[in-house]
């Protein structure tokens, strides 16, 4: 189907599309969920910001998400938590708040309840409730395991095997469905799965102790004309749950990780700044991990889109945005990159880089001694074109190689006092630069070989996929889901820049 026949079908089903809204219930969930909230309103009324608490919430948060999102039975997510570090945190937690033990307690035991238990509320409610042969994709928010959910699906509609498993970003491509069922809140998803309808029958199955939210459907993608009201367009249908009613409503946040808390504590480690320390940002990543990479305006971060044509691509840190997943070199010590640049270079690689490596650290001495005007106006004063806080920002960073004009390096060589050094100090960065451009095609055009032959909708739903390079050992990278980017800038030691973060020891959990 071309475009224009996806947005004629789209435009029709949004003036005449059902949405329907099914409660389902299961005791034991709700028992956890209801009893978790209580513990959160009192950690909260304790006002202690107590990282051992954030952290032992993290853990019960993450449990009542991945079950809340998963049509699989609950024992399937067993694996999800670790079991000794949620023993040592909850007893940790009972002897520095004797007032919580009760309700530590509480959860605990309704956590064990669930982590053996083989109901699955919602694969039981789809054979019920969905048992023709209409062709349905099902929407879920995340997965921990794709192929156990396929699997599940295949198994429970054997004789029928009308249902597929659909990410949000598959329903922005030419793709319809005879009915969609989207697991999960509404606020879950993104406005365009119901603005831009790819099913004249919608079907959202929640929880019925989870908050019931409406999408608003006003717009029909970014046009100024409203084409679709809950009174134009939509019928709307609620089925409520047979079980008993819920006392409360919970609203599930998507967003494990207190990031709030994890910035407090960066700014806690920030106060001793050094000559050699750079600003850096924070960037959240699935799995509970993060990244800090220093705040200027080079293109030098890997990412991975499944919106853009452009599948891999390279940003700076204010480019970045939570639709992105960032590639981040997991399989070898050394950066790739700077292998297969070593490789163009030969055995003069060595030498190069210790000599690039020396100018660079007396250039950041002198930032770090005097203020950016100052270095500006003396470069300016001694030939240098772009010489400004930006520039030379990026100049003193290892993400930079060179600045673009000779003009300017030879600017700085006076400053740092190898003015007699300069032109072959400019030759070998020079050299250095091609090299390194040559690696990062070279690298692109495999990882993109790699990423065409995976199955994208795994790394959508389990936010995190790892790609390896043929004809190099040991060399791997990793997709992780953004889902953080601070505003807040931190001054940090560079060793400190582009590690991962195991955010449950940074005051995250």
């Amino acid at each position: 189907m071309n475009t224009l026949a996806s947005v004629n079908k789209i435009f029709e089903l949004t003036n005449n599309y059902n949405l329907r809204f099914h409660e389902i219930s299961s005791e034991p969930l709700a028992k956890y969920s209801l009893s978790l909230k209580t513990l959160e309103y009192k950690v909260f009324n304790l006002d202690e910001g107590d990282n051992l608490l954030s952290d032992l919430l993290t853990h019960f948060r993450k449990f009542r998400y991945v079950l809340s999102a998963s049509p699989l039975p609950f024992s399937a997510h067993s694996d999800q938590i670790n079991e000794k570090d949620l023993s040592r945190l909850s007893r940790q937690c009972q002897l520095m708040y004797p007032g919580l033990k009760d309700d530590i307690d509480t959860v605990m035991k309704n956590y064990e309840v669930l982590r053996t238990s083989t109901e699955k509320p919602v694969l039981e409610y789809l054979r019920t409730t969905f048992k023709d042969k209409i062709a349905t994709g099902l929407v879920l928010k995340t997965s921990s395991n794709l192929n156990a959910v396929e699997e599940a699906l295949k198994r429970t509609f054997i004789s029928i095997n009308s249902f597929s498993v659909v990410t949000p970003s598959r329903l922005k491509k030419e793709l319809f469905f005879d009915r969609l069922i989207i697991l999960g809140p509404t606020y879950w998803y993104p406005d365009y799965i119901f603005h831009c309808p790819r099913s004249q029958t919608i079907e959202n199955i929640y929880y019925d102790w989870q908050l019931y939210r409406t999408p608003r459907m006003e717009y029909f993608t970014k046009s100024e004309f409203k084409i679709s009201t809950l009174h134009q367009g939509c019928k709307i249908n609620v089925n409520k749950s047979t079980g008993p009613a819920s006392p409360e409503i919970i609203e599930i946040s998507d967003q494990i990780i207190d990031y709030k808390n994890v910035e407090k504590n960066l700014s806690e480690k920030s106060v001793l700044i050094t000559p050699e320390c750079v600003n850096a940002k924070l960037v959240g990543l699935t799995d509970a991990k993060g990244m800090l990479f220093e705040d200027h305006s080079l293109k030098n971060i890997w990412t991975v889109s499944l919106q853009s044509d452009e599948q891999v691509s390279k940003c700076s840190i204010n480019e970045l945005d939570t639709d992105c997943y960032l590639l981040i070199r997991t399989g070898t010590g050394r950066d790739y990159i700077q292998v297969k640049a070593d490789e163009f270079l030969g055995i003069k690689a060595v030498k190069i880089r210790e000599r690039h490596s020396a100018w660079k650290k007396r250039l950041r001495k002198y930032t770090g001694k005097y203020h950016s005007d100052k270095i500006c106006r003396y470069l300016r004063s001694h030939g240098g074109v772009r010489a400004n806080e930006t520039n030379l920002r990026n100049w003193a960073s290892d993400d930079n190689i060179k600045p673009r004009e000779y003009n300017d390096f030879l600017a700085i060589m006076k400053l740092i006092k190898l003015e007699e050094h300069a032109e072959k100090l400019w030759k070998e960065a020079d050299g250095l630069f091609r090299a390194h451009q040559r690696a990062g095609t070279v690298i692109r055009n495999l990882l993109i070989q790699e990423i065409k032959k995976s199955n994208l909708s795994k790394l959508e739903l389990e936010q995190k996929m790892t790609f390896s390079l043929p004809d190099a050992e040991n060399a791997t990278f990793t997709a992780y889901k953004i889902e953080y980017i601070s505003k807040n800038v931190y001054q940090v030691q560079p060793h400190q820049l582009r590690g991962l973060i195991d955010l449950f020891n940074s005051g995250g959990q």
